[in-house]
């Protein structure tokens, strides 16, 4: 039963992606995206400290090992982004980064973020049913800004509208892979708090670098105000989630 959650929460998502791109192309949300922006750093944070890593921590891993496994992790996706540019474009500059080869690298790491996705999917729903659904809520509300900065940076390189949706179904169907892979990986080694922990940290790396920085974008006081606020309703959804599920 575990097995058909996963699938079902990794499917999900990846169709979410496609409902992305077709936002893009229909109503270009990639130009209005602030407030979720503001939302999805709240719900990340939350759901990596208020669940993800305290349920690391109940499944075994000590204070010392959880720090590290942390630490490691960021450092990790720190090189990987910087190595295979995982950034999307979203600060205006794009005319600086107009290269052929913009358009696969940038699938190339989102394929590798779905398959992360995929993974920490899995491991929360092997840890707890509430705590999965709770993850995928995470994943869910991160994963619409993305997709949407991935297709304006694919419909900027030059790819065609068809060509697009392909492209980024199949790299969204990474994030069941990811899903099948861990579940599979995880009923032969004893890795539970590990997986948690490793997907704390993600929730944590992809706040505070991808997401936190545009918040803190421009000076206008009621911009400012309107993003805190959707930021706290984030960290007040899970952590509403978390009291309802106890």
């Amino acid at each position: 039963m575990t097995l058909f959650y996963i699938i079902l929460a990794t499917l999900f998502i990846s169709l979410i992606s496609l409902l992305a791109v077709f936002l893009f192309f229909k109503f270009g949300l990639h130009r209005r995206l602030g407030n979720l922006i503001s939302l999805s750093a709240g719900v990340l944070l939350a759901v990596a400290w208020l669940d993800t890593l305290p349920e690391a921590y109940k499944n075994g891993l000590s204070f010392e090992n959880l720090g590290l496994t942390v630490l490691l992790t960021i450092l990790i996706l720190f090189l990987a982004e910087a190595t295979f540019h995982w950034h999307s474009c979203q600060h205006g500059d794009c005319e600086a980064e107009k290269h052929k080869h913009l358009a696969w690298f940038n699938l190339f790491g989102d394929g590798l973020h779905n398959f992360v996705d995929g993974a920490v999917i899995a491991a929360a729903f092997l840890a707890d049913v509430k705590l999965g659904l709770i993850t995928t809520l995470a994943v869910l509300v991160h994963e619409i800004p993305q997709e949407l900065s991935d297709a304006s940076i694919l419909n900027f390189s030059g790819l065609t509208k068809k060509r697009i949706y392909g492209f980024n179904f199949l790299f969204a169907i990474l994030a069941m892979a990811g899903g099948v892979a861990t579940y599979c990986f995880v009923l032969k080694f004893s890795i539970m708090a590990y997986l948690l922990a490793i997907a704390g940290a993600n929730f944590i790396y992809l706040s505070l670098t991808d997401l936190m920085p545009l918040v803190h974008e421009g000076n206008e006081r009621k911009k400012i105000v309107s993003q805190v606020i959707w930021f706290l309703i984030g960290v007040s959804v899970i952590y509403g989630l978390g009291v309802v599920a106890k």
